[in-house]
């Protein structure tokens, strides 16, 4: 029907496989979402209603300024916690019966509490509990023997499953060729036209429930242990056995003083916590500023040795550049040589003397490259005759040299004024850059040798070609120095090891990860060697505020008075086992 939106679930839908299996699975999916929010929406709906009630409680002691806060079923946990303290002071009065029984009468004859026995720990038990203890693990390996051999009981599956389905039948009242093929767990819960004989299951409990209801569930009194005369309790030890017979009223008198025993104790954590908060709170500066400047003093310590990897990198690609210029140099002459030997050489090779270099962005600029040559350096372009190389205009100048009749004059404002401005300056220099003469700095060399070298290549692949085609109508087939490149290829990554060979992507990996290993386990050790100088200038500010050391400055100083205040005196020097204690540094880490 259009306009209806269908159910889609949010869960990713099963394989094809899985959905041809059980063609149910959507409704099932849809079912189990829909008890799922149903769990979620109770949740929600009795915490809210956990939250109100407390509310409510709040708002109706403060109206009624009544103290006592309101607990749900409050009789009943007045009760059980009654049972409870009197079941521990019940096994309390065994254990000390039994303590005792162990030293003058390991029988328990005299006390009433059977034979004891001290273990190899030095704790005393009866012998019925060991006994127990057995029993217990007696039949625990039997279990596990018969679940692991699968012996569960003498009759197969089958006659098992026969047996259930024919008793199921019996108190049903069904004739037997009904039941045949039926799973009889599936049997009570079919409508044969009757009401089903069998009561639902009960609700599940967790074992945490089930446990806690355990717990509470009542229980006989053991045999009352006795304190024979002439025996006392131990000193500094309350009389358990004295305690037995306790009526209600004491007994719930002991849980309430617990109760605010523990009160007072959790009162008392918050207060030491809450005191000399300042100086904790001045010590954790002091900590996270002293840590902070040690590691800004680590950058540079990094930044260092980036600078030195940096500067390997670079000597490496150097060299990686001069080996990969001799190749080429070699591959040419190897080619060069080639060509010579098939009859080809610069000389009478057609087209060679129409390449002429040309340097780039010199435009008006005639340069004969026919007088210079080229040196073994980068910049190293010169003129072939001498003469002609001592007339280049040098890039500097020697000022001193300069006429005296050439230095400035201030001209006064009417006398420059007075004049036509057209007439005022005259050069007779010619016009764009034919007449500039040329500077023959490193830039201009390095320009000069890339365009020489440039038309030296573009020769020797005419060359090259030349010789090729010649084999090829002669149907021989060209050797491979031919067809090398003419311009150095540097491969960049790729590191020269100590025996030659190139270093391998695996190699790389490995060299990184152990550099990396080597550079974390330092930086532990500056880590650790940091934490452990802020913790003491932890210390030390704690210490200094709260009056175990004195601060550090001479004595009398101004701004020790005036965050100490005036009358403040230092005091006297204490041991360092005084100082560092935990409890006056808490929480500082």
């Amino acid at each position: 029907m259009e306009g209806v939106i269908e159910w889609q679930s949010a869960t990713p839908m099963p394989d094809p496989a899985k959905r041809a299996k059980d063609p149910d699975w959507e409704r099932k999916q849809r079912l189990r979402e829909y008890r799922v929010a149903a769990r979620r929406e109770k949740r929600n709906r009795k915490a809210d209603e956990k939250k109100q009630r407390k509310l409510n409680a709040t708002i109706l002691r403060r109206m009624t300024r009544n103290p006592d806060k309101y607990t749900k079923n409050a009789e009943r946990n007045r009760l059980r916690a009654i049972d409870l303290e009197r079941r521990s002071i019940w096994m309390e009065a065994i254990r000390q019966a039994q303590r005792l029984a162990v030293i003058h009468d390991p029988t328990g004859a005299a006390f009433n509490v059977g034979p004891v026995v001290r273990q190899e720990d030095g704790t005393v038990i009866s012998l019925e509990s060991i006994r127990r203890r057995e029993e217990r693990a007696k039949e625990k390996e039997a279990a596990e023997a018969a679940k692991k051999d699968g012996a569960l009981s003498e009759i197969t599956n089958g006659q098992k499953g026969n047996a259930k389905r024919e008793e199921v039948a019996v108190k049903l009242d069904i004739q037997p060729d009904q039941t045949s093929g039926i799973n009889p767990a599936r049997m009570a819960q079919m409508d044969f036209g009757r009401p089903a004989a069998v009561a639902p299951a009960p609700k599940k409990m967790s074992k945490s429930q089930q446990r806690k209801l355990a717990k509470f569930e009542p229980r006989p009194a053991p045999p009352k242990p006795v304190l024979p005369e002439g025996i006392s309790v131990p000193e500094g030890e309350e009389n358990w056995i004295a305690l037995w017979d306790l009526p209600d009223e004491e007994v719930e008198r002991r849980v309430i003083r617990a109760k605010r025993r523990a009160a007072a104790a959790r009162k008392a954590l918050r207060t030491k916590q809450q005191s000399g908060k300042v100086e904790r709170r001045a010590a954790r500066d002091e900590k996270r500023k002293i840590y902070r400047d040690l590691k800004h003093t680590w950058k540079s310590i990094k930044e260092e040795e980036k600078r030195h990897k940096t500067k390997l990198k670079s000597a490496e690609d150097e060299e990686a550049k001069k080996i990969a210029v001799k190749i080429s140099n070699f591959e040419r002459k190897m080619a060069m040589d080639m060509c010579a030997a098939v009859g080809f050489t610069q000389e009478n090779t057609e087209g060679v003397n129409d390449i002429k270099p040309k340097a780039l962005g010199m435009k008006g600029m005639e340069v004969d490259f026919d007088a210079l040559e080229l040196g073994d350096n980068t910049n190293d372009v010169r003129f072939r005759d001498v003469a002609q190389a001592s007339t280049l205009k040098r890039k500097r100048v020697d000022l001193s040299a300069a006429a005296v009749a050439n230095e400035n004059v201030i001209v006064p404002t009417g006398e420059r004024n007075g004049g036509d401005p057209g007439e005022f300056i005259k050069l007779d220099v010619g016009e764009g850059q034919d007449y500039e003469a040329l500077v023959y700095n490193h830039k201009l060399r390095r320009k000069l040798r890339r365009a020489i070298e440039a038309a030296d290549m573009k020769k020797e692949l005419l060359v090259r070609e030349r010789a090729i085609e010649h084999l090829k109508e002669l149907d021989l087939e060209p050797p491979e120095e031919l067809s090398t490149p003419p311009r150095p290829i540097h491969l960049r990554g790729d590191r020269a090891l100590e025996d030659g060979t190139l270093e391998t992507a695996k190699a790389e990996r490995v060299r990184l990860r152990l550099e990396l290993a080597e550079f974390n386990k330092a930086a532990r050790v500056l880590r650790k060697q940091a934490k452990e100088i802020a913790m003491n200038a932890g210390l030390r500010v704690h210490a200094e505020m709260s009056g175990r050391i004195p601060p550090r400055g001479a004595e009398g100083n101004e701004e020790e008075k005036r965050i100490y205040g005036e009358g403040w005196v230092v005091p006297e020097e204490k041991p360092v086992e005084e100082i560092l204690r935990a409890e006056d540094v808490m929480d500082l880490m």
